[in-house]
């Protein structure tokens, strides 16, 4: 006679059956949020200097302008003037272009390593939050087409990069395809931030050391990425507009390297202050997923943790080095992707390890957590849309007044103040003003102004 199972062990598989589609829409509830917030974006402060310059000088002569005289990052100037072709009309969807874009691009990824499609789909979700969600300024990484393109695009090139290698080094011999596409992505990603493109330098040359170790297979694509970001360092630092865009002599080595040190160490501590219930998904979501990852392997694991270590500062070096100031806080979504992804890999390592010697209701907390979190950040962020939903009616009515006064033939013109836009504003009294410039010459007038307040 077959043995009943005890109430409490069916209970308990129940729930472990159903929690990870439970928890997939418990994700998806935030990032919707941060969607619908990004339905609302406008042009802001940079995107009406890039829409007028494209306007006044054209596509191609844009990009030499840009190269030679401002900005080296020949790859963000090249995506956002497409951008801006389409005009103020696809900004409110880049937002969520970008979420659905790199969920979509992790989901992938994460299948290349042998995960399967439902627990790289939860896990892709939880990236994507848990990076948005710690971002130092949210609204310019994710909202801003400028700051988006610029911070969180090489992101998801980066995940297509780290999937394309893992798919690739599976197979018996070399993909010539594969070794130029992979040279391709770190190439365009390097041209769209320095912040983004030393970082990126450093960890695949500290992927070479490793691969050596552990899997030659991938050695070509590794390469063949480093070339690329080589490459695009070259085409930066041979930029015309380099000098402008530095703005004076480089600081000290040692004090920016001591700097970024610091600051790569606040950046942790602040993440592990004010993100605690971050870091509990993330260690715990591989587990509840089942991610097979046998014992712990405490060398790779040592390895990889100083190979972080190693590459956290260099996102802040850029600043510290060339600039002389801080990093902006739009950038540092780029190492807080890089600690995320690191916390994924020992809630990956150490999951199942951990969850094992938790007893029964320990793991039912776990599962309670993985749904409670993300529901009360969805909450915690839908004032956003109605700030934003706000913002964007009163954009609306100042630029069909200012295309209004144009079309009547004014040529100067003095319009009612718009409130600061994700921390920029829109212009200023004083008609020389850079972004009053910019505007100007966006909206095809000699001068704009803000009216004074009384």
């Amino acid at each position: 006679m077959a043995q009943r199972r005890p109430a409490a062990d069916i209970r308990e598989s129940a729930l472990w059956r159903f929690a990870p589609a439970l928890v997939s829409v418990s994700l998806a509830l935030p990032l919707l949020v941060y969607a619908w917030v990004g339905a609302y974006t406008r042009y802001t402060a940079d995107d009406y200097c890039w829409a007028s310059i494209l306007r006044v000088e054209g596509f191609w002569r844009a990009q030499a302008l840009w190269y030679t005289g401002y900005s080296p990052r020949y790859a963000f100037t090249f995506l956002v003037n497409l951008a801006e072709l389409a005009g103020p009309a696809i900004v409110p969807f880049l937002p969520a272009v970008a979420i659905v874009t790199w969920v979509a691009s992790l989901t992938w990824c994460f299948r290349q390593f042998g995960v399967g499609l439902k627990a790289s789909l939860i896990l892709g979700q939880l990236t994507v939050l848990a990076v948005l969600h710690t971002a130092p300024d949210l609204a310019q990484s994710l909202y801003w087409q400028t700051g988006m393109l610029t911070y969180l695009l090489p992101l998801i090139l980066a995940t297509l990069f780290v999937g394309l290698v893992a798919r690739s080094a599976r197979g018996p011999r070399m993909n010539l395809p594969a070794v130029v596409l992979s040279a391709a992505l770190t190439y365009v990603a390097g041209g769209l931030s320095e912040t983004y493109l030393i970082p990126q330098n450093v960890a695949l040359t500290l992927a070479l050391v490793l691969a050596l170790i552990y899997r030659r297979t991938a050695l070509p694509y590794l390469v063949a990425g480093l070339a690329g970001g080589v490459l695009a360092l070259a085409t930066i630092l041979l930029a015309p507009a380099i000098e402008s865009r530095v703005g004076g002599s480089p600081a000290d080595l040692w004090l920016a390297a001591s700097a970024s040190i610091a600051t790569a160490a606040y950046q942790v501590v602040r993440l592990v202050r004010y993100f605690p219930h971050v870091l509990v998904l993330c260690l715990a979501l591989p587990a509840i997923l089942r991610i097979p990852s046998g014992a712990p392997q405490w060398h790779r694991m040592a390895l990889i943790t100083a190979a972080v270590a190693f590459t956290l500062p260099f996102c802040y070096f850029p600043s510290f080095y060339a600039q002389n100031g801080n990093p902006p806080a739009r950038s540092l979504i780029v190492p807080g992707a890089i600690l995320i992804g690191y916390v994924l890999f020992l809630g990956v390592t150490l999951g199942s390890y951990v969850l094992a010697r938790l007893p029964s209701i320990g793991r039912g907390a776990v599962v309670a957590a993985l749904l409670i979190v993300p529901a009360g950040i969805a909450l915690a962020s839908l004032p956003d849309r109605a700030r934003a939903a706000e913002y964007a009616a009163q954009w609306d009515a100042e630029d069909a007044l200012i295309r209004a006064a144009r079309d009547a033939g004014q040529r100067q013109l003095v319009v009612p103040p718009l409130p600061p836009n994700l921390g920029e504003s829109f212009i200023t009294t004083d008609p020389k003003h850079f972004f009053n410039v910019c505007v100007a010459r966006y909206y095809g007038v000699d001068t704009i102004v803000a009216a004074p307040t009384t």
